[in-house]
């Protein structure tokens, strides 16, 4: 029989009552518990919800990133939510104001204009369906998650050699009209610059870089004007766009930071600045935001399809992911301010060592030692006709003398200077203080970019790296000698092909074939296959691939398969349908369609074409495994 309250011994129970009196004082003397801390929610992006709360419209709302832990809400009418003094309010025309930080609190959310942070809203977010969709381009790709390795454990991809993801900044900022992303969103990242407004005649540098005449100005949703395959001044590598090409089976991009300084000045519109290291700090930031705005969207840090890689390692594992391994280079003109003024160099040994230093702290390992202009490690490869004329007045300010040419002394050439007798190369080859800027990039096991060198300069460059067996070399787009081809890979490294239209176009003796050149390659080959990288160029002041003249007859017929499997339907931004038959590659979502043309191009190569192409990202790769086991 259980005992009775009354049966306990009254010193028992005065035990227990002690006892119970000292655990409710030690518990009254601790600090309460802490509570969970409000984490960022960045579940929300992409997704419909039902919004109430006090002091807020509710209603529908479309949540869309605008970076890790903030957004956008967009209700039915397409309206944001926006802090006005401290009020939050239904506006049409996006701003920073209508910018929110989200974080959850408790079961409910917390927003916090990230313009006035004192206006907090405490809201309830209930999933729903209804909501009108943010705009933003389309794919228009099903699948493209092929396996990312072949038979023989290789990895497989396309890779870009040669890409300007952040040309937003080159020339103080006021030359490039659009930007890869916005935090305010398409409307707002794909805008033509104000002064090309109203139809483009007063675009001068646009008439001057691309082709005279007007343009629309409005950029989306129409897109009319722009981008187009030789329009140099408005973007091409929005987001979106890369996103398509790597559905369709791109697994490399090779972004160098470009700057110029001297055209940098002399541009009137410009509110950045033009030192070129500086510009490098500044683009490397901006890349690390357009990598976190693509995690944004994917729902949280590392879940973008975007990664930025500094070593083999990086690059290995994320390519087997089936993500898109970005990794960072350098293409400007006074490398760690080695400029030349009248053959005098503006920089030492020291500035080399420690901009060297810096560029790898910063995960760059790649890097071009001459890029238009000589400078005070050598002679640049000369540029012809009416841009040679503008390069060479460049050349003028930055150097105080135009470029000095002699007879070539081997069958390589020099692009052939404005009014210069044909067959005149450079004069100019590698200096004492470029070759040590050589052999520091080695001790760095840094991959030397050997495109924009002189024939003399990439000679001797060459020269430095064999006596030191190095692999750390390449041409990422035709901006050398292709006798040059079979020296950089019997040394281990890799071969970049300009992303050119697929056929020459009939009448224009300076259209290039990227058939033709890949040819040329195989036979500097030897005849075998051999991984190759492309490099658009795009963003750097280079025309991409025009339509092809065989479309007419043979087109890319939509939907096609790309050589991942991914079906590729055209691409539509806004209203506009892109379709590579006719604009050529007017933005980098058309990567994949300018590959298919390519191989309708090619005939009965045209498959052995893709397929040298589709290991890119394994030859760039073992490239640089080998780069980094280098010891000598």
């Amino acid at each position: 029989m259980r005992k009775s309250l009354g049966a306990v011994r009254p010193f028992s129970l005065l035990i227990v009552l002690l006892a119970g009196l000292l655990t409710a004082a030690s518990a009254a003397l601790l600090p309460p518990a802490a509570a969970a801390p409000a984490a960022p929610a960045y579940e929300l992006a992409g997704k419909c919800f039902r919004l109430s709360g006090k002091s807020v419209p509710g209603g529908h709302y479309y949540a869309k990133a605008a970076a890790l832990g903030q957004f956008l809400f967009s209700d039915k009418s397409g309206r944001l939510l926006t802090a006005d003094g401290g009020s939050a309010v239904l506006r049409t025309a996006p701003s920073n104001a209508s910018i929110w930080s989200v974080r959850h609190d408790g079961d409910r959310y917390r927003l916090t204009s990230v313009t006035a942070g004192k206006i907090q809203r405490t809201v309830s977010l209930t999933a729903a369906q209804g909501c009108r969709n943010f705009p933003e381009a389309q794919l228009n790709v099903d699948g493209g998650f092929g396996a990312p390795v072949d038979a023989q454990g290789r990895l497989l991809g396309f890779a870009d050699g040669h890409a300007h993801l952040m040309a937003e900044q080159f020339l103080g900022g006021g030359l490039h009209c659009g930007k890869p992303f916005s935090p305010l969103g398409i409307t707002v990242a794909l805008k033509d610059c104000a002064d090309h407004a109203p139809d483009g005649w007063p675009a001068l540098s646009e008439h001057i870089l691309s082709e005279p005449g007007p343009h629309s100005a409005y950029g989306w949703p129409s897109f009319t004007g722009w981008p187009k395959w030789y329009s140099l001044t408005h973007e091409q590598t929005y987001y979106r766009w890369i996103e398509r090409a790597w559905r369709g089976g791109l697994r490399v991009i090779n972004n160098y930071y470009v700057q110029n300084r001297v055209l940098c000045e002399l541009y009137p519109l410009g509110d950045e600045p033009c030192d070129e290291m500086e510009s490098v700090r500044i683009q490397h930031r901006r890349l690390a935001r357009l990598q976190n705005y693509i995690d944004a969207q994917a729902g949280g840090p590392g879940k973008g399809f975007f990664r930025i890689v500094t070593d083999a390692a990086q690059m290995r594992s994320v390519i087997a992911a089936g993500k898109l391994a970005v990794t960072l280079g350098i293409e400007i003109s006074e490398p760690f301010g080695c400029t030349m003024i009248h053959d005098v160099p503006q920089c030492t040994r020291g500035d080399i060592d420690r901009g060297m230093d810096e560029l790898k702290a910063m995960g760059v390992r790649q890097m071009i030692l001459t890029h238009k202009f000589d400078n005070a490690f050598g002679g640049a490869h000369i540029d012809s006709d009416f841009t040679g004329l503008a390069v060479q007045t460049g050349q003028v300010i930055a150097t105080g003398r135009p470029w000095q040419t002699e007879p070539c002394r081997t069958p390589r050439r020099d692009h052939q200077a404005p009014f210069d007798a044909p067959g005149r190369c450079n004069a100019r080859g590698l200096t004492d203080l470029g070759a040590y800027a050589v052999n520091a990039a080695i001790d760095r096991n840094l991959v030397i970019d050997i495109d924009h060198l002189s024939v003399k300069s990439a000679d001797r460059v060459l020269s430095i790296a064999a006596g030191r067996d190095y692999p750390g070399l390449t041409s990422s787009h035709t901006w050398t000698d292709p006798a040059n081809y079979r020296r950089i890979l019997s040394a281990g490294g890799a071969v970049g092909l300009y992303a050119s239209g697929a056929e020459r176009t009939p009448g224009d003796k300076h259209s290039e074939s990227f058939v033709d050149e890949w040819r040329k390659l195989r036979q500097a080959n030897g005849g075998a296959p051999v991984g190759i990288t492309f490099g658009p160029d795009m963003n750097g002041l280079g025309k991409q691939a025009p339509p092809r003249p065989g479309a007419k007859k043979n087109p890319v017929r939509y939907p096609f398969r790309a050589e991942n499997g991914a079906l590729m339907s055209r691409q539509v931004s806004g209203t506009k349908s892109f379709d590579v038959n006719v604009d050529g590659t007017a933005h980098y979502g058309l990567i994949p369609d300018w590959i298919e043309s390519l191989r309708l191009a090619a005939g009965a190569d045209g498959n052995a074409l893709v397929d040298d192409m589709y290991h890119g990202a394994s030859a760039k790769l073992a490239m640089w495994e080998r780069t980094e086991a280098h010891t000598r």
